[in-house]
C-alpha cells in the first residue's frame, strides 16, 4: 500500500526540501519506488534534484490548472527510483485561484489518486506556510513529517502551530496523522539544541530517533543539484537519512546500497566518493 507523507513546517529554514529530497533518495536506494511532489512555489526540491520547471514535461501547476494529468507530468528517474512532479513558481497564483473553488482542499488528493498507486511512497514538499497548498497536501497525505531546525529558537512555536492545524483538520474528519518531529540541523554543542531538545517532547507528537546533523555539504549539494545522499554517500548526514528511512519503513536496512547509487540526479555526473572535496565539514 502506498504511503503518502507531507513534509511541512510553516517556519522557513526548517529544511523541508532537503529532508524531502534526501529521504526520497534514501528510500529509493533501499529499493522503494518514490514519487516526490513539489508544491512549493519556490520549487527548491526540484532544483535540489538538478532540475528546473522547464526540464519537466509538465509541472504541478499544470496539473492544478487542468492542463495535464499527474501521470503525464512526471520526470521519471529524477534520481534512482525517484520520480518527480516538478514545482513551478506559478503555484503562488494557483493558490489564489483555489480560494473560490468547490472542494478546494481536495484537489491534490484527487489529482494524485491514480498515479500514487504505482509507488511505495509519495512525498509531498509543502510551502513554508499553512495556506491552501499546504492544506491540500495534508488532505492528500496519510502522515505529516515535521522537520524542526535545531538552530532556530522559534522552531518550537512553528511546530506547535502546525500540529494545532493538523488537530483542527482531524476534527473535520481529515484522516491524517503526525508521523513525527524530525530534528534537523543538529549540533549538540549549541545551547539552542539543548533548549529545543528539552522542549520538543512536550508537543503532542512522536519525536523520531533519527537526527540529521548540520553539515556544510548540504549547501554544496544544493548548489550542484545533487542530493547529499548521492553526493557523499559515506558521510554522516547520508547515513542519518538512511536511518530515517529505516525508522519510517522498518523493512529498510539502514546501510549503504551495496551496488552504490545507480546514477546521480538527472543531468549530473556520479560523484566519486574518494574525491577529497566531497568530505563533509562538521
Amino acid at each position: 500500500m502506498t504511503r503518502v507523507i507531507a513534509v511541512a513546517n510553516q517556519k522557513g529554514g526548517a529544511g523541508k526540501s532537503t529532508v524531502t529530497v534526501n529521504l526520497a533518495v534514501a528510500l529509493g536506494q533501499a529499493g522503494r519506488r518514490v514519487l516526490v511532489v513539489d508544491t512549493d512555489p519556490q520549487f527548491d526540491t526540484t532544483a535540489m534534484l538538478g532540475l528546473s520547471p522547464e526540464d519537466a514535461p509538465h509541472t504541478i501547476a499544470d496539473v492544478f490548472l487542468g492542463e495535464a494529468e499527474a501521470a503525464d507530468a512526471r520526470v521519471v528517474d529524477a534520481a534512482p527510483r525517484v520520480d518527480l512532479l516538478a514545482g513551478d513558481g506559478r503555484m503562488a497564483d494557483v493558490e489564489l485561484t483555489l480560494v473560490s473553488q468547490v472542494r478546494r482542499e481536495e484537489f491534490l488528493a484527487e489529482a494524485l489518486s491514480e498515479t500514487m498507486q504505482e509507488y511505495d511512497f509519495v512525498i509531498l514538499d509543502c510551502p513554508p506556510n499553512l495556506g491552501l497548498l499546504t492544506v491540500n497536501a495534508f488532505v492528500a497525505a496519510d502522515e505529516v513529517l515535521v522537520p524542526v531546525s535545531m538552530i532556530d529558537r522559534n522552531a518550537y512555536k512553528g511546530a506547535a502551530t502546525l500540529l494545532s492545524t493538523l488537530e483542527t483538520l482531524r476534527r473535520r474528519r481529515v484522516d491524517v496523522r503526525t508521523l513525527g518531529i524530525l530534528r534537523n540541523n543538529v549540533d549538540a554543542r549549541r545551547n539552542t539544541f539543548q533548549t529545543l531538545n528539552d522542549a520538543l517532547p512536550a508537543l503532542d507528537a512522536p519525536l523520531l530517533s533519527a537526527q540529521i546533523p548540520m553539515r556544510s555539504g548540504f549547501h554544496d549539494a544544493t548548489t550542484e543539484g545533487i542530493p547529499l545522499v548521492l553526493r557523499n554517500p559515506d558521510g554522516r548526514a547520508a547515513q542519518a537519512f538512511r536511518e530515517l528511512a529505516a525508522e519510517i519503513d522498518p523493512t529498510v536496512v539502514a546501510v549503504p546500497d551495496p551496488a552504490g547509487p545507480i546514477t546521480a540526479a538527472r543531468g549530473t555526473a556520479v560523484p566519486d566518493p574518494s574525491d577529497p572535496t566531497l568530505v563533509e565539514v562538521a
